[in-house]
């Protein structure tokens, strides 16, 4: 499919986005309503966020249309969740305890990744004449309106899963300096969350490696490994502080196996993109956008950053 040549959303498809986008938010909310199991609830999300995205896209034929719709959502989400935390602490305010929730948390993931997905694979596929400045452009739009909700949603976890997670403990603080005993412990069953708690802390930071290496290319591996080793004794000094965990040093750890990830991620789709064009197309997640210079036939087709 081509895209349509870029320019700034008609005031049509901004207000398909944005209902787009409110649609997004209401469906956790509408799935619960329509079924009773998380798991067929998270698979009737799946389901709708697809629908959503291709019959969007279909319509306006534009990459930033869906940014657009994502960046809605999360905003709605946000609002929603500080007016809900207001209230609580309003109504109860010396045993009310914000918690998302883990099908919230999975809601919120489902919401972005899904679309994220779509217009990627659909971009990482173009070639020809859906292949041009046009769509560059369009896609770079995307990406920044993808990854500023990003940011918002990822901010939302950060914080009420890694440094607020339960009630303040009555008990003293606890820190973990043996290497390798917590996740020991998950291996063999003898920690309560098992595997999952593994998973989660791998995967944690491979949103915020990603957002890095789309806002800063220039960052190396190591680069991205020193930030999250920072980033991860941060997050369980603020659980020392608050009382709120056990602060652990595999935890940092796998924090940052998860941030290795995340560029590792971005790189691949980078790679991949570069050898579908051949070259003419290396960083496709970018915020920027190239041009493509024709020369007279017989001549390669050169790039030239704007």
């Amino acid at each position: 499919m081509n895209v349509l040549p870029s320019q700034k959303l008609s005031i049509s498809h901004l207000f398909l986005s944005l209902a787009a986008g409110l649609m997004f938010f209401l469906l956790p909310n509408d799935a619960k309503n329509q079924l009773s199991y998380d798991g067929l609830c998270e698979a009737y999300i799946f389901l709708i966020t697809l629908v959503i995205t291709a019959v969007l896209f279909l319509i306006t034929k534009r990459y930033e249309a869906i940014g657009a719709a994502m960046f809605t959502m999360s905003v709605l989400m946000t609002t929603a969740l500080i007016l809900e935390i207001i209230m609580g602490f309003a109504e109860n305010p010396s045993t009310y305890w914000p918690d998302i929730g883990m099908y919230r948390i999975v809601s919120m993931f489902l919401l972005w990744f899904l679309p994220f997905t779509f217009c990627t694979v659909i971009r990482l596929l173009s070639t020809g004449n859906s292949d041009n400045n046009d769509t560059r452009r369009s896609f770079a739009r995307f990406i920044s309106l993808s990854m500023k909700a990003l940011l918002i949603i990822y901010v939302l976890i950060v914080v009420f899963m890694l440094v607020m997670p339960d009630h303040p403990a009555q008990g003293d603080r606890k820190i973990d300096l043996m290497i390798l005993s917590r996740i020991t412990d998950c291996i063999n069953g003898t920690h309560e969350n098992g595997v999952p708690y593994i998973m989660w802390h791998c995967i944690v930071l491979a949103p915020f490696s990603l957002y890095l290496s789309v806002l800063v290319p220039k960052f190396r591996v190591w680069h991205i490994i020193i930030i999250a080793a920072c980033f991860g004794l941060a997050t369980e000094a603020m659980q020392f502080i608050f009382n709120t965990g056990t602060s652990c040093t595999d935890d940092v750890l796998m924090m940052i196996i998860g941030a290795i990830t995340g560029i590792l991620f971005k790189k691949a789709i980078d790679k991949l993109r570069s050898l579908i064009t051949k070259g003419e197309d290396p960083t496709m997640l970018s915020f920027e956008y190239t041009h493509l210079n024709v020369k007279p036939k017989g001549e390669a087709q050169v790039l030239k950053e704007e």
